[in-house]
């Protein structure tokens, strides 16, 4: 080496990052003017930066919609069972929710429940799922409906809330769930014909919305004589009352023990049955879609931020020249990949919040919930995937050499 000569260093004024006016110790020691690196790494392209975030907010959405959704529907599924005024459910063994309606019990039962000193009320349910289509329409226009049959004298297990028309029916006639009316038009003095058979709606109760289907009340005769029960006696469930709901417990070992066949549960443990029964075959779904969620938002983050650091190689190329450490220079990277994923987190969520209760209102059977808990877990998945998608590209910055860059 000639004498004079010198290592070829970037200059002062070239267009390369280190056009920062401080020294390489001065920048190291200040965070502002590397996060001003990276950002003008990720604004210089604009359309590759909106390409990233929507590709996160996508992922953010999905993610965020069908956990508001998931969630909607384990409030909506079994809230009946749940908000029923009783202290215990009494029904066959083997019984696995309400919405099957498998139990089998005889009416006798009910006599032998209230002569237990603890109990205050017992009611007796015939529940039946069944399909029916509205008179005058369509035979093949037909819509699942859970037929509860009630003693209106009794009134539990009843309708929780009527909100228009009369309560309790007469013979022959139904109050159907307000939503049922909602989704398939069903007016107050329409007839639903199963075979042969005919209920007129008399009135719209809240509270008994299953998603897939709906509770309609008709009274005990109406139902036996509607369902053509044999022998007349057969009963699904009890709902029982105690005077001290305290010994629920006591009561239901007392009876399991006394009628062998015999099963008895509180409304809370057999509505959560009902929701495992139900969304246990969409959970598998959900999880395969949520999946495919994040790594949709990984992917095109990721696949961004590296296209990014290749294009940016030289200036990083003369960062390092120029004293930087890799660890620093990594951090330039990953805060590219951090504003990327905060705001694509942000234009999801907001895009989630704005449009769940549009689509409830469009589509009724979308019954959405929206949690803060959920939204800070989305969050949190945000984070990982921004840091999982800068992985690939700092891999990518310890491989440059600095020599290469004055090459050419």
């Amino acid at each position: 080496m000639t004498r004079g000569s010198s290592t070829p260093r970037a200059h002062p004024r070239s267009n390369s990052p280190c056009r920062l006016t401080c020294t390489p110790r001065k920048l190291q020691s200040r965070s502002p003017p590397m996060l001003l690196v990276a950002r003008k790494n990720l604004f210089a392209e604009r359309t590759r930066l909106g390409i990233s975030v929507g590709g996160v907010a996508l992922s953010v959405f999905l993610i965020g919609i069908l956990l508001s959704l998931y969630r909607g529907w384990s409030q909506q599924v079994g809230g009946f069972v749940e908000h029923v005024p009783a202290d215990l459910w009494a029904t066959s063994d083997g019984t696995t929710d309400f919405v099957a309606a498998g139990s089998v019990l005889p009416d006798s039962l009910g006599v032998q429940l209230k002569l237990l000193p603890e109990v205050d009320v017992v009611s007796p349910l015939i529940v039946r799922p069944m399909a029916v289509y509205r008179a005058g329409g369509s035979r093949s226009d037909t819509f699942d409906v859970q037929l509860v049959g009630y003693d209106p004298k009794i009134g539990l297990g009843g309708p929780l809330e009527v909100v228009e028309g009369k309560s309790p029916p007469g013979p022959g006639e139904v109050v159907i769930d307000v939503e049922m009316h909602k989704r398939h038009g069903v007016q107050i003095g329409d007839r639903l014909v199963k075979g042969t058979k005919s209920l007129t709606v008399s009135g719209f109760s809240r509270g008994g919305d299953f998603i897939y289907t709906q509770v309609a009340f008709a009274t005990l005769d109406t139902t036996i004589d509607f369902l053509e029960l044999q022998p007349r006696t057969q009963r699904t469930f009890f709902v029982l009352t105690l005077h001290d709901p305290a010994q629920r417990d006591i009561v239901a070992s007392r009876v399991e023990l006394a009628a062998p066949g015999v099963h008895m549960v509180t409304g809370k443990d057999f509505a959560s049955e009902t929701r495992d029964r139900i969304l246990s075959n969409i959970l598998p779904i959900l999880i395969v879609v949520l999946i495919v969620a994040f790594v949709v938002g990984l992917a095109v983050a990721g696949l961004t931020i590296y296209t990014a650091t290749v294009e940016k190689s030289r200036e990083y190329g003369i960062l390092k020249a120029e004293g930087f450490t890799n660890p620093y220079l990594y951090r330039v990277v990953f805060e590219q990949s951090m504003i990327t994923g905060a705001l694509g987190f942000l234009l999801g969520a907001g895009v989630t919040l704005l449009l769940a209760p549009f689509a409830q209102d469009t589509v009724p059977q979308f019954v959405v919930s929206v949690r803060w808990q959920d939204i800070a877990a989305i969050a949190a998945a945000t984070l990982v995937m921004a840091l999982i998608a800068a992985y690939i590209p700092v891999r990518r910055l310890s491989n440059i050499d600095p020599v290469m860059v004055f090459k050419g």
